[in-house]
């Protein structure tokens, strides 16, 4: 039998990626509170009381001197089950480099809906460490509801969980926080064994906000001696109005609302491995009407004016201006004066100019140096790391336009923990607003893993490549990353690269510098048709399509000219029922899955075709595990 291009990948990367291989999670129930135990994590998760969250989840990472996670090694996972009851054990080694901890967890739930979990570890070597022991997550729904905490001092006091996203700490020295989960309904959560504070982790664009062990205002590292044990404790109970059980094995409904909002304007980054495009790859790329080629230039590097001509070249033939980001040392004035006079030789189309600096002084140095040759081009911050940076230090001159990176991998690296990141692409930009004003957001680079500036190591993948970038995963992904972000309002925003292991498609020479990395020459990755489906929609809007799902089930409605196209993108592992509701006359209905994506790579022209039924509430649209499914139709 011939197996598909990307069935053979989706098999490499199930070596590979933690993600792909995951067992499923353990359902348990403590009286009237339900949650999942994540095996290949050591986690809770979504802990609830009917359909209401109580927290997010509870983690207890190893983290190293470099603020590196430990992977747990998970075993001896034992249940005892009395259905609204549990006592499950488990034990966890933490090994990498000179790190060797190894900790046993216990969770009790009770049938009044109280439930603990321990945590006992003991060091096997050594070493620094930064932080050892509990996160607890309120999930990023809580913000804006009151908490009453009470204080290691046996202090209390009362407030509520920040709406807009906080750039620093909002509450510290904790021993308990109680908070509403809704009116007559209260969750409480103790600590015990060493000193919380919270941070809000939207910052980083994960969807909560996380109370960990060890005040981050102590000295760090700490050296950890063998032999050392460490023991904590997390405890929750619910007090009010519980409510009766949910029913929810209906299909996940996704309906059409009223608001609309313009299609933002996307961009991709040159490739960090091909020295040009060919014409192939240009007329590919062609195909996705792009708003802008984006380039990222350090002018103390060597041959940054080869990487800035290069990029004029490939823009050039494209047809699109460019978005220069500037990543300025520790002589801006002389660096500012190489980048003018290369732009200057190059003739550059740029629009937009992004400098990478937090100081208002270096800003306006480089803004002063520009200007003879930034004609109408937009001169503003662009900070390549993540939010939280630009958060804390807000920029106090007036910008023509503000840049930041997303990536969903900072603190957790799993594809359910990826996925719930996708709605705090557009806190992240409300909260800019309120500090930038009017001037225009173009968000990027977006990208699965951290970039990394410095040239990458041959013989293996980079650490900012993420095996999950030719997969329909990371198409499902980029696709509810766009609609948040379009939700928001944003202008643009730059996404991965045009060709490569970081690219929409792969190089057309092959690659064997990474035996762990699936490569076929030429081939284009599912990112690329979401990214052509959007194409025909340049100019018009994002029409509002809310998932009664959203961490299983994603849709993106477009609206043009009287047509429709409506994208919907199965997040999870396992088939998904959609029922589409709200005034869609549906034409046809393709669906992007792993039968039908070569198909789709052999003509470059969009999703594969296949019979489904028609979509109604009374035959629901069955998505298949990470696919797309794309409905082209009028409303009524």
């Amino acid at each position: 039998m011939r197996l598909h291009f990307y069935a053979v990948l989706w098999i490499v990367t199930n070596l590979f990626a933690a993600t792909a291989r995951c067992t499923e999670p353990i359902l348990l129930r403590a009286g009237p509170v339900t949650m999942a135990f994540d095996v290949e994590n050591a986690a809770l998760r979504y802990i609830k009381v009917g359909s209401d969250e109580v927290l997010r989840g509870i983690t207890a990472p190893i983290r190293n001197e470099t603020w590196g996670t430990v992977r747990p090694q998970v075993s001896n996972v034992r249940l005892e089950d009395g259905k609204d009851h549990f006592t499950l054990t488990f034990e966890t080694v933490c090994r990498e480099g000179d790190v060797d901890f190894r900790w046993q967890g216990r969770i009790v739930g009770t049938r009044t809906g109280d439930v603990e979990f321990a945590f006992d570890g003991v060091a096997h070597s050594t070493f620094l460490r930064n932080r050892i022991g509990f996160c607890v997550l309120h999930a990023a729904s809580a913000a804006g509801k009151p908490w009453r905490i009470e204080h290691v001092d046996g202090a209390e006091s009362v407030g509520h969980f920040p709406v807009q996203v906080s750039p620093h700490q909002p509450a510290k020295n904790l021993r308990s926080i109680a908070h509403e989960v809704k009116p007559g309904l209260m969750a409480i959560v103790e600590f015990e064994g060493d000193v919380f504070e919270m941070e809000d982790q939207r910052n980083w664009t994960d969807a909560s906000f996380k109370t960990y062990c060890t005040p981050l205002e102590l000295p760090y590292p700490v050296e950890v001696k063998e032999g050392a044990s460490i023991s904590q404790r997390i405890r929750i109970r619910v007090e009010g109005a519980v409510p009766g059980e949910t029913a929810d094995d209906g299909p996940v409904v996704l309906s059409r609302g009223e608001k609309q909002w313009p299609v933002p304007r996307l961009g991709l980054q040159i490739s960090s491995e091909s020295d040009d495009l060919n014409e192939r790859q240009l007329q590919l790329l062609k195909a996705l009407r792009l708003d802008h080629l984006y380039v990222s230039v350090a002018p103390s590097e060597h041959a940054f004016d080869d990487k800035l001509r290069r990029a004029v070249r490939e823009a050039n033939a494209l047809g699109v201006p460019l978005h220069v980001a500037i990543r300025l040392g520790e002589h801006p004035d002389v660096e500012m004066k190489y980048l003018v006079r290369e732009l200057k030789g190059a003739a550059a189309n740029v629009v937009v100019y992004l400098i990478n600096t937090l100081d208002s002084a270096t800003f306006e140095l480089a803004r002063e140096m520009l200007k003879p040759v930034a004609g109408r081009a937009l001169i503003g911050v662009g900070c390549d790391t993540n939010f939280v940076d630009l958060n804390r230090n807000r920029p106090t001159a007036q910008m023509d336009v503000v840049s930041y990176a997303i990536n969903p991998q900072i603190h957790a690296f799993d594809n359910a923990s990826m996925v719930e990141t996708l709605p705090i692409h557009a806190e992240t930009a409300r909260t800019a607003r309120e500090f930038v004003g009017k001037s225009p957001l173009v968000i990027g680079p977006i990208t699965l893993r951290p970039q990394q500036l410095s040239p990458k190591a041959s013989g293996s993948l980079a650490a900012d490549v993420d095996v999950r970038q030719p997969t329909l995963f990371a198409a499902g992904w980029t696709m509810g990353s766009i609609k948040y972000l379009a939700e928001a309002e944003v202008a643009g925003a730059t996404y991965f690269e045009t060709v490569g292991w970081k690219g929409v498609m792969e190089l057309d020479q092959p690659t064997n510098r990474a035996a762990e990395f699936s490569s076929t020459p030429g081939k284009v990755h599912p990112v690329y048709f979401v990214l052509r489906e959007l194409a025909d929609f340049e100019g018009g809007h994002v029409r509002q399509f809310d998932s009664s799902a959203p961490l299983s089930i994603v849709g993106l409605a477009l609206e043009k000219d009287g047509q429709t196209r409506i994208l919907i993108a199965n997040l999870t592992g396992r088939p998904q029922s959609v029922a589409v509701r709200g005034g869609l006359e549906p034409r046809t209905i393709s669906v992007l899955d792993e039968e039908s994506v070569s198909a789709a790579n052999a003509n470059a022209d969009g999703f594969g075709s296949r019979p489904t039924s028609p979509v109604s509430n009374d035959s629901p649209l069955v998505v298949p595990p990470y696919a797309i499914a794309r409905i082209d139709g009028g409303t009524n």
